[in-house]
Parts: C-alpha cells; sequence; structure tokens
C-alpha cells in the first residue's frame, strides 16, 4: 500500500488542452498541493498543459512512472492496464466510472481489468472514485477541484464514495482539523478498506482513521483490524437497508449490510461507529485530546445560561459534575471579594472581566486529579476584550496539553473567535456546547471499548457436533428450512434440552404420543412452508384431555389442507406442554460481510414489539455468552427482581456457546431461531419449545 502514496513520479492518463477537461483537473491539483515528484500529462490529442508536454501514451513516456492515474473511458481501461504491465507499472489509481455499477456490461468489464490486473501483477485502486490523497507530500489525485484545502495533520479518510469524501475533506479544514491521507476506494474491484486500513494502522502519519462505507468487503477481517488497533477508527456505514439500497447498488454496486450487526460487530471489536458525518467531526475533536479516564467534568463558562445547557447534556450522557475542591473554592473566593461568582460547578464567571482568574481556576482545575475533563464556553466576547481574552485562551490551551487533561471548547456566537481557535491556535472548537458533551461521550464510549477483555479465540470443544453432521448429512442438497421434527432432533443432538415430542401422521397416533408423554400437551404443524405455525392456526397448547387431541389433530389436518402447498407433505408434533419460566429467544444468522452471528433477546410473541435483543459474533465462549445476555434490558429480570429468584442464565450462556459451535462447524446453516425458549430459576435449566433452521448454500 505504500507505493500508493509515496509515488516519486506520477503519470496522468486522459488528459487535454480543452479547459473543460477533467483530466486536467489532477494535473491541477498535483500542481496545486506541491506534488514533490515528477508529473507527466498523457493523452491521446497530445498538446501542452500547464506548460508541461501531454504525451500520447504511457508507451511514449521518457521512463516508467511509479504509479499511473487513469481518467478515460473504461472500455480503454484494459488496454492501459496492458501498457503498464509493458512498463513495468505496478500501482493504478482508476477514477472512471461506467463498470460494475451500471450493470452487466460494466460487471464484463470488470472481469476484464481483473484478468488484466492479475496478468501483469498490478494493485489497483477504484474504479468509479475520486483517488488518493497525501498531504505529506502533496499528492493530491482527485479530477475535481477541492472546495478547501485542509492543513496537514493525523486525520487519514478512506470513503466509498468520492462525493461525500470531498465534502469530509471541506469540513475538516473548516474545522481546523488537520488531514494526512485520504483514499475514495469506489466499487473496490482490486483493494478494499481493510488493505488500506491495514497500512494507515501502521502509518506515523495517521493517528485517527475515519471510514465512510456503503458495503463491507469482509467484515471479519474488519473486526480483527479493530481489536489489533492502536489509534481510533471511525466508522460511518451507510446503506442500512431500506430506501438507501438501491441507490448505493447503483452507486458503487454495493449491497446492504445488516445495521445491528454492524453496531454489534464494532462494539466487539473497539471500531467506534457513528451514524453522521457531523458526528465524526465532533468525535474527531474530542478524540485528539488525552484519553478521558472518567466521567467527572468540570465546566467553566462565560454564560450561565449556556452552563445550564452543559449541565443537562452531562446529566443525559452520564457524566458527574462534582463539587469544585476547597482549594479551588477559596481561589475563587479570594479574588471576587464582591460576591458576584458562586462557587459551584459548572462555575459561570460572566461577570468576571478578569481573564487572569480564568488562567487560574483552569490551572487549578488542570492539576486536580479528582476533574477528568474541563469543558469551556467562551464567549460572548466584545473587542475590547479580544486580545486579554485570547491570551488566556493561549494560555488555557497551553495548561491543558502540559497537565494531558481533555479540554473541549464551544465559541459561543463569534466567528472571529471560532477561526482564531481553529487557525492561529490550531484547535478545533465546538459550535454549540451540547456539540462538546456528545463528542466527549463517543470519545468515552471509545475508551471503554479499549478495556474490554479479548473476544474468544476459537470455539469451545463440542463433542456432539460429529453427532451433529450426521443429522444433516441427508440435507446436503435442502436450501430453505428444515421441518419442525429435523429442527428439534439436530439441536436435541447438539445438546440443547426440549420437552419431550413425539412426530404422528394420525389422530389415534396423537393420541397414543399424548398418554405417554403426559398431559397437558400441545400440537404443532410441521412441514416445509410452514414456518409461521402460530400465523397459520399451527399451532394448538394447553391439551389437557386425550379426547382433546385427535379433535386437535384433525384441526391441524384442515390448517394443512387449507394453508400448504398441494402435495406437501406433513407431520404433527405432539409436545410437552411446558408452564413456569420466562420466555426468551436464542438465535443465529450468518451475515454475508462479518459471518456467524448470535443472537439473544426477550422472547415469545412479544419478539418483534419489544426489540429487546443484542448481537455478539461467533466465536463465543462462556464469558462472552454471558455478557451477551447482559446486554438486554430483560437481563434485569432474569437476576431476580422483588423477592423471586435469579433465573438459570448459566444455561442461556451455555446454549449461545453451542449455539456458536454449530455455526462454525455447518457453513451451509443460515439462520437458526429457538423462540421460545423457557428458562426457569437458577439450577432447573432451559428448554426449546420451538426451533426454526433455515439451510442455504455452504
Amino acid at each position: 500500500m505504500k507505493q500508493f502514496f509515496y509515488p516519486r513520479s506520477v503519470a496522468v492518463v486522459g488528459v487535454s488542452e480543452d479547459p473543460a477537461n477533467l483530466g486536467r483537473n489532477i494535473v491541477s491539483n498535483l500542481l496545486e498541493f506541491g506534488f514533490q515528484g515528477t508529473i507527466r500529462p498523457v493523452g491521446p490529442r497530445g498538446g501542452r498543459v500547464f506548460d508541461m508536454d501531454i504525451f500520447p501514451s504511457l508507451l511514449a513516456l521518457p521512463e516508467a512512472p511509479d504509479m499511473v492515474a487513469v481518467l478515460a473511458p473504461a472500455r480503454v481501461v484494459p488496454e492501459i492496464l496492458d501498457q503498464c504491465g509493458r512498463l513495468g507499472v505496478k500501482r493504478v489509481v482508476v477514477e472512471s466510472g461506467g463498470f460494475s455499477e451500471l450493470g452487466e456490461e460494466g460487471r464484463r468489464l470488470e472481469e476484464q481489468v481483473r484478468l488484466k490486473l492479475r496478468e501483469h501483477g498490478i494493485r489497483m485502486m477504484g474504479p468509479n472514485g475520486l483517488g488518493v490523497i497525501n498531504l505529506e507530500i502533496g499528492l493530491c489525485l482527485p479530477f475535481m477541484t477541492l472546495p478547501a484545502k485542509p492543513r496537514l495533520g493525523g486525520v487519514s479518510l478512506v470513503c466509498q464514495s468520492g462525493g461525500v469524501g470531498s465534502n469530509v475533506i471541506a469540513w475538516l479544514a473548516q474545522a481546523g482539523l488537520g488531514m494526512n491521507k485520504f483514499v475514495s476506494v469506489g466499487n473496490k474491484l482490486d483493494t478494499n478498506e481493510n488493505d488500506i486500513l491495514a497500512f494507515l494502522l501502521e502509518d506515523p502519519g495517521t493517528s485517527l482513521i475515519y471510514l465512510y462505507m456503503e458495503d463491507l468487503a469482509d467484515g471479519r477481517r474488519l473486526m480483527e483490524l479493530g481489536r489489533q488497533a492502536n489509534k481510533p477508527i471511525l466508522l460511518h456505514k451507510a446503506n442500512i437497508g431500506g430506501l438507501s439500497a438501491d441507490i448505493a447498488r447503483s452507486h458503487t454496486a454495493s449491497m446492504a449490510v445488516d445495521d445491528a450487526v454492524v453496531t454489534a460487530a464494532c462494539c466487539q471489536s473497539g471500531i467506534l461507529r457513528v451514524q453522521s458525518r457531523n458526528e465524526f467531526l465532533h468525535a474527531a475533536i474530542a478524540l485528539q485530546q488525552p484519553p478521558l479516564k472518567g466521567d467527572r467534568l468540570v465546566v467553566l463558562s462565560r454564560s450561565g445560561g449556556e452552563a445550564v445547557v452543559v449541565a443537562d447534556a452531562c446529566q443525559k450522557a452520564g457524566f458527574q459534575l462534582p463539587p469544585l475542591s476547597p482549594e479551588i473554592v477559596a481561589l475563587i473566593q479570594s479574588r471576587s471579594r464582591a460576591g458576584v461568582i458562586k462557587p459551584m460547578n459548572p462555575l459561570d464567571l460572566g461577570d468576571i472581566f478578569d481573564f487572569t482568574l480564568y488562567q487560574d481556576v483552569a490551572a487549578a482545575f488542570c492539576q486536580d486529579i479528582d476533574i477528568d475533563a474541563i469543558i469551556f464556553n467562551y464567549g460572548p466576547i466584545t473587542d475590547v476584550e479580544q486580545e486579554p481574552a485570547r491570551a488566556m485562551a493561549r494560555k488555557l490551551v497551553e495548561l491543558a496539553r502540559n497537565y494531558e487533561k481533555p479540554l473541549l471548547i464551544s465559541v459561543i456566537g463569534n466567528l472571529a473567535e471560532r477561526d482564531f481557535f481553529r487557525h492561529d491556535l490550531g484547535v478545533p472548537v465546538f459550535s454549540f456546547p451540547g456539540e462538546a458533551i456528545r463528542a466527549l461521550a463517543l470519545a468515552r464510549s471509545y475508551c471503554r471499548c479499549q478495556l474490554l477483555p479479548p473476544p474468544a479465540s476459537s470455539p469451545p470443544e463440542v463433542p456432539t457436533l460429529a453427532a451433529v453432521d450426521q443429522v444433516l448429512t441427508p440435507h446436503l442438497d435442502t436450501r430453505g428450512p428444515l421441518v419442525l421434527t429435523e429442527a428439534l432432533k439436530l439441536i436435541q443432538t447438539l445438546g440443547l434440552a426440549t420437552p419431550g415430542w413425539q412426530a404422528v401422521t394420525s389422530a389415534a397416533e396423537a393420541q397414543a404420543a399424548a398418554e405417554a408423554l403426559g398431559l397437558p400437551v400441545c400440537l404443532k404443524l410441521s412441514a416445509p412452508s410452514a414456518l409461521h405455525k402460530s400465523d397459520l392456526g399451527g399451532v394448538l397448547l394447553n391439551l389437557n384431555s386425550l379426547d382433546s387431541v385427535p379433535e386437535g389433530f384433525r384441526s391441524l389436518e384442515q390448517v394443512a389442507g387449507a394453508n400448504l402447498p398441494p402435495g406437501e407433505a406433513w407431520q404433527v408434533v405432539v409436545m410437552q406442554h411446558i408452564e413456569g419460566g420466562m420466555e426468551v429467544i436464542v438465535g443465529a444468522k450468518r451475515d454475508r460481510a462479518f459471518g456467524p452471528m448470535l443472537i439473544f433477546g426477550a422472547g415469545g410473541i412479544w419478539v418483534e414489539v419489544l426489540e429487546d435483543v443484542a448481537m455478539r459474533l461467533a466465536p463465543l465462549d462462556l464469558a462472552a455468552a454471558h455478557e451477551l445476555i447482559a446486554e438486554t434490558r430483560i437481563y434485569k429480570i432474569l437476576q431476580g427482581r422483588r423477592g423471586q429468584p435469579p433465573f438459570d442464565v448459566a444455561s442461556l450462556a451455555q446454549n449461545l456457546v453451542l449455539l456458536a459451535a454449530l455455526m462454525l462447524q455447518c457453513p451451509q446453516i443460515k439462520e437458526v431461531d429457538l423462540n421460545p425458549v423457557r428458562v426457569f430459576p437458577e439450577g432447573q435449566g432451559s428448554l426449546t419449545l420451538d426451533a426454526r433452521i433455515i439451510l442455504g448454500e455452504p
């Protein structure tokens, strides 16, 4: 990857003398940003641009360039790659559109490009992107004029959309945040976000990484990189499904990834997920402060009203505003003999015009080990106050840096003062106090993620998996749901407990089974297409007389005749009816980007209404399974409340571990839905009352 960011010479293919030519813009950007290497414009019509000759082809260059940037029609890209191969060029950035984002013809063209890359041993960025920027050497390959040039700093960007990327660059410049490197990955035909992320994590110039992705190449690899990272990774995952999915497919050939899965994966891997570019900018400001060690904040404000706003935001975000220490109270009282300052937190200094007091109070805050961060509302500032206020601000920033104390500044209603902080002091600031608190909360989330124990690296030994393989062997060619009887058999073989049950095909068999199992019983329709049995009327509960069982069977026979496809085989499962305990859902799904994911939450008929579900990626050990359960709201009930004993959470954790091992062992299983699972008081275990298992392509 380093060769993409540090070339000594760049050839730009697709340049002409036409002032509207976009390839010409790439050359202009290289000159504007001060590229330190050699620039070679290339275009079939020749001519001159910016006092440089335009060479008719790559083969006409006096020497082979280190890298080639291409903005030519998509159909000629394979030919350009052949020329690169003849010259020995190994790094190409293709910004041209017209590939898989436009449909089948574009996909065929991408396959030609892929073959050429393999044939010549070339690595490529793009296509359908905005190229690469490295401010360290002035490398700037976008074909559009950037609206603003950020200063050199530590933020590096990886964006799937060139338009989003260019906007983020402009906002970085406006916010005073320094940028280091930028990549627009486009269709990710050869090089993807994980390749670039792995490089940026080792890059000395990068201190924080922002990813804007519409689809993810390999979620598992992304998680591994997140766990290895020693610098913040902020992921803005767009295209979460629904309305945005079709736009993303036509824009960058993307497919939606389950939003909840992405959130769970980020939590597990120490990646900070942000929901907007604005949230990213705020988080980036907070994360460039020293690490936040706790929840105890102090607020220094020139406005009493803004201090109240901050206090409200602190309460909402779960931050504490501890009382000021006696030493700080004494300092304030000694400098405010008129009694116009109330020494409390938040501290309103709006009536004090001695800015040296601000400095002395701030110095005391920096030295106080019981204060974890300082929030400063700066302003309003009059013209007369400007010079001493700015001197105070310089000193305040210096103190915070020296004591490694997080300092978040909101500049209230004064654009000139905001520019002073951002450009003169190089300190990004917030426009509103609430933004600072929300940003600090994001930084706290990141710090907490770094303290989480490492996830399980491999699944525990599960001796029953060999027997499970035997149960699945007859279904190697099955695509779609297993019938209920096979699903129950599989999870029993795995080691999950179920009530007693029997499969029957007649009313007489049903009555005999009920007598053998013991009353009461329930009856369940079992057929390939009867995924949601309750919706069809295919479940009869709490039959407590033998005479009611044959009648129930005949009722389900009518349901089968009315709802199942003609000729589809069906059975009825007679199962012991279980009362007591609490209903939960235990499940698993195989995500396209992240692989097997475990699910736990409130179960029964309310699972979709309550939406109390937590997720974790496999593998799971018992500790991780307990953490998963504890993330749900229902966990408080499972712990026991108001004299009720705690429930058997250990049994549920064991079920999750077994299910995780099953998903890793059996890649043909797409989805497992065990709902309801009824869990009983501690020591009494749990029973799976119903099971849905869907098979797909391994």
